[in-house]
């Protein structure tokens, strides 16, 4: 579930590191809203849509 309709961002997977060099898995989500959005035949549909896409304006909002 947790991936960008627009762009495709999904969880990531990796290590953080101590100053000791002891490492513990864990994971990035994106930060994702579920908005409406406009499709190119005028019709409305809720999608997953990352904060990057939404203001680079990739999407256009239903109102």
């Amino acid at each position: 579930m947790a991936i960008c309709q627009i762009c495709g961002k999904k969880t990531v997977f990796g290590n953080t590191v101590a100053h000791s060099a002891t490492t513990e898995r864990r994971t990035w989500k994106p930060n994702l809203r579920r908005v409406r959005v406009v499709l190119e035949d005028g019709s409305t549909k809720r999608i997953y849509v990352c904060a990057k896409c939404l203001k680079a304006g990739k999407v256009k909002k239903a109102v």
